[in-house]
């Protein structure tokens, strides 16, 4: 009996251990931040895409200041198609800059300028997520080939850099505060704004390479949040949030891990000199900040790769110290 008494007050023991685990065991922060996120609803539920379509020449896309694409691989004509709410904190104007640069280098010669046949065409659609079938060309910009040129026409043949901009309307249901009350960074001293944008990826760096998942999340939380209003509405459930999720795990999970230096870079500006970003001026269209992880591929293979990323930063009003906000 007395056996009998004391094994059943192990059982009971172990039973309130396993439990007290399981109600201490926290969700991880990644999750915790797409937590208890309800989806908006409105009538109309606007996304704007940039499609371009070129040959002959590489090419970066900005929308208000911010990289949305860049294109400097030798694969003759090329189109893409990428959702840019991201960009877009609220209904109006917005502001599109087209960067073009001849191919260099190629298997046959060397342009340093554009040739003839070098196009690009950029265009801006729209559709409502409430609509089916909404799709709408919003704006298009083109330089178009030689055989259509006319004396009115834009020509880039023997130039070695051309720069476009223009602006078209868009109309969304939401406004994010982004860096539209953010400090004009270009009135600071150069010099210590670059000693601060630099010591800000160097600890963002250490912050990855010791997988401290619960700084990185503090330090993204606002651009993410953003990010999940725009372009998701806030629908976490949506694949392009369950892969932002998934990759941004395997960052945290990934069993090899490698620290990379800043690529010699640039100071850009954005966002009417709110946002700032360094920028590589070694490896053409990628930002200057890299880090080293293991990503796993939907087949389930692996590989160790050094991922670029832009990482954009502010400073709010009121403030002293850099932020992410892209």
């Amino acid at each position: 009996m007395h056996k009998a008494f004391l094994y059943s007050v192990y059982l009971f023991c172990m039973l309130l251990v396993l439990t007290a685990c399981g109600q201490t065991k926290e969700m991880r922060p990644i999750d915790k931040l797409y937590s208890n996120i309800q989806p908006l609803q409105y009538k109309s539920m606007n996304r704007y895409f940039i499609e371009a379509n070129q040959s002959g020449c590489f090419y970066e896309l900005y929308v208000n200041g911010r990289m949305v694409f860049k294109l400097f691989k030798q694969v003759g004509l090329m189109g893409h198609t990428t959702c840019i709410n991201d960009a877009i904190l609220k209904s109006g104007m917005q502001e599109v800059t087209v960067k073009l640069y001849p191919l260099g280098q190629t298997e046959v010669e060397r342009f340093d300028t554009f040739t003839k046949n070098a196009r690009i065409e950029v265009k801006i659609e729209k559709y409502d997520t409430q609509v089916e079938d909404s799709d709408e060309k919003v704006v298009t910009f083109k330089i178009p080939e030689a055989s259509t040129r006319s004396k009115n026409d834009i020509k880039i043949e023997g130039l070695p850099y051309y720069e476009h901009t223009f602006t078209f309307y868009a109309e969304v249901p939401y406004e994010v505060t982004g860096w539209s009350e953010s400090q004009d960074l270009t009135k600071m001293n150069q010099k210590q704004l670059e000693k601060e944008v630099v010591a800000f990826y160097n600890n963002l760096s250490d912050v990855i390479y010791n997988q401290d998942e619960a700084k990185w999340v503090s330090l993204v939380k606002k651009r993410e949040l953003e990010f999940l209003t725009s372009e998701a509405y806030n629908d976490v459930n949506v694949g392009s949030i369950k892969d932002r999720k998934r990759k941004f795990k395997q960052i945290f999970d990934s069993k090899f891990k490698k620290k990379e230096p800043l690529d010699d870079y640039e100071m850009i500006f954005g966002g009417n000199g709110r946002i700032v970003a360094l920028k590589s001026i070694i490896k053409k269209g990628y930002g200057a900040f890299s880090y080293g992880y293991e990503k796993t591929y939907d087949d389930g293979s692996k590989s160790k790769i050094r991922n670029y990323s832009y990482i954009y930063l502010h400073k709010p009003k009121g403030s002293d110290k850099l932020e992410i906000i892209r």
